[in-house]
């Protein structure tokens, strides 16, 4: 406990991440202004007491959007990483334990998913089941799902071969009680961190997906959509595309720190004293 209170990048990524999941819970209960509540007399105004960030073309409250849009992008997110680790978790952990034919055919299936990047998945199953939030869960899940895979692979095939397994093995314990009394608990760290570099990551392909139409349809808000109209009034009105591109970077940097932490703190062998 006392070397995570003295690691600054810890605590900075998991104030920062903490921040966003309060301010994404707190749109669910409330916001300064329905967020698609449209008042074209007030139609681009400048940030006031009124409407502390301004409000968009169509008079919408921006800090409003801004807050449901941290409740949009972090259900995809979740949902997308869930999809990736709970398919590409157990089947790294069968290709390594398999080994053989099971091994192969799992690494040359990770090998084709990645020939597809989450926005050409996306529009795959955007041209036979049309745009939605659900459709962007979905690619960026599949997409997520070798790199858990590959990165299981590659920590259980180094924790097999510790003397503990083989001691393990001695005691006639079969390959499945040794996966999960021993591998996972070992390899447990490594993938803590990974999700959170996926999630951040699922951030940035959530807000790519929702700016060229692919993601979080409208009328709820979204911080990719955001920036998208904000772009035609970027001469008039510029502030429209920095609040939601500073609310992307923050998450994308406080999740990052987060990761960065756990790795020093779970990993004893990576820290530095501080």
């Amino acid at each position: 406990m006392r070397r995570v209170l003295r690691h600054r990048n810890l605590a900075i990524g998991a104030a920062l991440s903490l921040g966003l999941l309060a301010m994404a819970l707190t749109s669910l209960l409330w916001t300064p202004y329905p967020p698609t509540a449209i008042d074209i007399l007030h139609r681009l105004a400048a940030p006031g007491w009124a409407h502390p960030l301004g409000t968009d073309a169509f008079g919408r409250d921006e800090l409003s959007m801004v807050m449901a849009g941290a409740q949009s992008t972090l259900s995809v997110a979740l949902i997308a990483v869930g999809v990736g680790a709970g398919i590409g978790i157990p089947l790294g952990a069968l290709a390594s334990a398999a080994g053989g034919w099971t091994d192969a055919l799992v690494m040359r299936l990770s090998d084709l998913a990645f020939a597809f990047p989450a926005l050409l998945t996306a529009v795959m199953i955007t041209a036979l089941a049309g745009p939605g939030a659900e459709n962007a869960m979905l690619a960026i899940g599949i997409f997520n799902i070798p790199v858990f895979a590959r990165v299981t692979r590659g920590a259980a095939l180094a924790v097999r071969e510790q003397d503990f397994i083989m001691a393990a093995r001695a005691t006639g314990r079969g390959e499945l009680g040794i996966m999960r009394r021993h591998v996972l608990p070992n390899i447990s760290a490594v993938l803590v961190v990974q999700i959170t570099i996926q999630f951040a990551l699922a951030i940035i392909a959530d807000a790519g997906l929702s700016y060229v139409g692919l993601g979080t349809q409208p009328p709820f808000p979204s911080w990719g959509r955001m920036l998208n109209d904000a772009q035609t009034y970027i001469y008039h009105a510029p502030l429209l595309a920095v609040f939601p591109g500073i609310a992307i970077t923050l998450a994308v940097l406080g999740l990052n720190l987060l990761g960065d932490g756990l790795r020093d703190v779970l990993d004893p062998r990576l820290s530095t004293r501080r």
